[in-house]
Parts: C-alpha cells; sequence; structure tokens
C-alpha cells in the first residue's frame, strides 16, 4: 500500500447529487467520472461544507466550519473579508509534509492579496478570483491578472492542461492537484465541439465537456504510472442551483434540505480502495484536511478546534471515529443538525416563516425529507436540540459582537414544548 499518495480533488461548482450517471442521471453521460466510482467507493451521504459557495470551500480547506473561520457568506470582489492568515489550509498541510501544491480553477475565498491561495500554501494558481457572475471576470497566472477578455468556453480544457503539466513536472514527489472547476455555476459557457451533445440542454453539455476533461486528466495518471499511487476524488462545492438534478432529495443550492447539501463524492485511491465499493457513512468537506493528512502521515492543526474527522478508514471498508453530529448553517444561523439517521430542522432560509419547526426526519427511510417524525421520537427531537443549542452557543461565543444576531433565539423559540409534542394548532 502507498504510504503516501498523491491527490487530486476535482470540485465542479454547483452540480447536484444525480447529474452523474452513476448517481441517477439519464440525461448527462458521464464515462470518466462513472469510471471513478466504478474504481473505488461512492459515499452516497456526503455533505458540502455548506449550501454556498464561500462558507463550502472554507470548511474544505480548515476542516473547520466557516463561522468559525469568518467566512459565513458568499463574498464578492469588493469585500474586506478572505481566508485568514492565522487559519492552517490543508495545501500548508500537506506541504509541510513535502508536497508540491497547485490549484487550477475557482479560489472564492478572497480577492484581495492577502486571501491569495499562494499564500495558503499553493506552490501555483491559475483560475478566477470568485464566482464568473461576478464582475470584473478574468483569470489570474499567480499573482498577476491576465489582461484581456476570457473566453470562458476554454477554462476547463485550460485548468485540466495546468494540472497534467503539475502533475508531469512534479511526478516524482508527491503532490496535491485541487482543481475547483468554474462550471457549471452560470452564466453556462462550453466548448463548441461539446454544445449539442447532451439530451440536458447547456448545462448538461458542460458536465459532459467536464467528464471528458476528467478523462484526459485521469488517462495522464495512467500513462505517467501513477494510478495506483494516487487519491482522485470528485465532488461539488454545494447543490444545484437553477438547473441540475439533487437527485431525488429536496431543496437546491442555498438552501439546507439535503438537496443543497449533499453532494457526489467519488474516490478512487487503488493501492488501498476495493473497486465498486460503496459507504453510507455520513461524511463532510469538514473531513478532507485531517483525512488528507492521515494518509500523508502529516500532522493536524492541534491548537485550535478542528470539527471534522480523519474518515480514512473508511477507505478499508472500516469504521470512522465516531460523530456526534454535523451541523448546517445558513450565515451565522444553524439550520439543520444530522446525527445518525436523525436530522432536525430548528431554522431554515429564508427564515421568516417557522411554522412546523422544528421538523425530524429519518434520512435512511426518508432522504426526501417529506415525513416529520417529531411526534413518534420527541426523546431524539430534544436530544438534537440539545446539540444544536450547544453548538449554537459555542460558535456564538468566538462571533465578534457586532456581527450577533438572534440565532440562539430560533433555537429557544423551536424548544418549546408546544412545538415539540402539540403542533395541532399550526395545522391550519
Amino acid at each position: 500500500m502507498t504510504e503516501r499518495p498523491n491527490v487530486v480533488l476535482i470540485m465542479m461548482d454547483d452540480m447536484g447529487y444525480g447529474d452523474l450517471s452513476c448517481t441517477g442521471s439519464s440525461l448527462i453521460r458521464t464515462p470518466n467520472m462513472d469510471a471513478i466510482a466504478a474504481g473505488g467507493m461512492t459515499f452516497t451521504d456526503a455533505y458540502a461544507g455548506a449550501p454556498t459557495c464561500t462558507p463550502s470551500r472554507a470548511a474544505l480547506m480548515t476542516g473547520r466550519y466557516a463561522q468559525r473561520v469568518g467566512l459565513p457568506r458568499v463574498i464578492f470582489p469588493d469585500d474586506a473579508e478572505g481566508l485568514p492568515d492565522s487559519e492552517v489550509t490543508v495545501a500548508e498541510v500537506l506541504r509541510d509534509a513535502g508536497y508540491r501544491c497547485a490549484v487550477y480553477g475557482k479560489w472564492h475565498l478572497g480577492a484581495k492579496p492577502d486571501h491569495h491561495p499562494m499564500r495558503h500554501g499553493f506552490d501555483e494558481f491559475i483560475g478566477l478570483p470568485y464566482s464568473n457572475d461576478m464582475d470584473p471576470v478574468y483569470l489570474m497566472e499567480g499573482t498577476e491578472r491576465v489582461d484581456g477578455e476570457l473566453d470562458q468556453s476554454l477554462v476547463t480544457r485550460r485548468y485540466t492542461d495546468e494540472a497534467m503539466a503539475f502533475i508531469e513536472e512534479h511526478r516524482e514527489e508527491p503532490f496535491f492537484v485541487y482543481l475547483p472547476h468554474t462550471m457549471p455555476h452560470i452564466p453556462l459557457h462550453v466548448e463548441e465541439e461539446f454544445r449539442g451533445t447532451s439530451a440536458a440542454g447547456t448545462y448538461g453539455d458542460v458536465i459532459e465537456c467536464i467528464d471528458h476533461h476528467v478523462g484526459r486528466l485521469t488517462a495522464h495518471l495512467d500513462r505517467l504510472g501513477l494510478t495506483d499511487d494516487t487519491l482522485v476524488i470528485i465532488t461539488s462545492d454545494n447543490g444545484p442551483w437553477f438547473e441540475g438534478s439533487a437527485g431525488g432529495f429536496r431543496g437546491r443550492k442555498i438552501q439546507t434540505w439535503e438537496g443543497g447539501i449533499r453532494v457526489p463524492f467519488l474516490a478512487r485511491w487503488p493501492s488501498r480502495i476495493a473497486p465498486g465499493t460503496r459507504c453510507a457513512e455520513p461524511i463532510s468537506f469538514l473531513d478532507l484536511l485531517p483525512t488528507l493528512a492521515g494518509v500523508a502521515g502529516a500532522p493536524a492543526p492541534d491548537d485550535r478546534p478542528l470539527d471534522g474527522i480523519d474518515i480514512g478508514a473508511l477507505f478499508d471498508g472500516g469504521p470512522a471515529p465516531e460523530r456526534e453530529a454535523l451541523y448546517f448553517f445558513s450565515h451565522w444561523s444553524l439550520n439543520a443538525v444530522r446525527s445518525g439517521r436523525f436530522k432536525l430542522h430548528v431554522a431554515r432560509h429564508p427564515e421568516r416563516d417557522r411554522r412546523e419547526l422544528p421538523q425530524l426526519f429519518d434520512l435512511v427511510a426518508d432522504p426526501g425529507e417529506s415525513y416529520d417524525l417529531g411526534s413518534l421520537h420527541p426523546d431524539e427531537v430534544q436530544r438534537l436540540l440539545g446539540l444544536a443549542r450547544a453548538f449554537t452557543d459555542e460558535i456564538e461565543a468566538q462571533r465578534p459582537e457586532a456581527q450577533r444576531r438572534a440565532g440562539t433565539d430560533l433555537l429557544k423559540e423551536a424548544s418549546r414544548t408546544d412545538l415539540v409534542t402539540d403542533r395541532t394548532f399550526q395545522k391550519g
């Protein structure tokens, strides 16, 4: 077994759980990503770090909830916020273990010089500083802005070309390639040769184009003899937005229903992961930093709370460390908590309507979150309310006073006895 694998992390922007053939799409053909699933493990209960771009990426980079990092919302080009120097990223952990690290694609963790990925552990960066619907949109090479109009139809190919060149250059040493694609975030752009090839319109064309370039990259690993020694991960930063399939789950991007936060997550590492395996253990982007630190033999930061766990044992079919719960936020508001098979909603975006809250769903029996089982499991409701309240208090305690809102009050409102045990007055 390889002691220190190379890592290639490919993340789409706003691709839905059901947008791959291997996760249920009958309209979009993704043979290359399907091959990753067939040759490795499909995680059926994988969660993004948040239902929107910036906080999801903050969780992925740091192993910490975005609220701890100070990035609970999507940030814009002129915003002063960004990834603080005080945070330790997965790239910094791997760099200190001897890895060469590069990112090709969308960053979206701050557009100021202090927030640049090359200040956070990456040796190379080529990509967009934020989403492609924000102005001005431009490509960066290293720390420099590329002049001229950007042809977004070619960015998927460009990112892949750069990743392949970096891999070839550093094939004799461990490497971490982070490939956060700009697409299929809107506005959609696609290479001409893929236009009209999908039965799912331009959105489907974009996914099939990305899949083609995934195939180019994995074939490159094969040619270089690196496949067995490389952990390839494919995922999305959150659920689908205006187009795309949430795979039958309720909700979409921005929402903390499953459709907004449950994402495809495929992992192939032939030296360790048995082909064609599936795992229903709930995992999160939060787990990537401690897990990649573990497989690289590197220490994870121990001077701050880490919210992720090392799930490396799941690659071997073993159990992961126990986790009490996963928490799902909308900005500063805790919306939901999952523990085991149960998920409790205590708030939701938008927050104006609190009817029916809290709501308890059994995600094993009812993954579509269609039937509230709070009346059948009042003790479970109270247990999860207790976890939600305690974690909200922990997050609020580190939150700047000027930014505090009534997030805790939502939990107090949701924990009223009449909401838990007698809801008949709400049904009319």
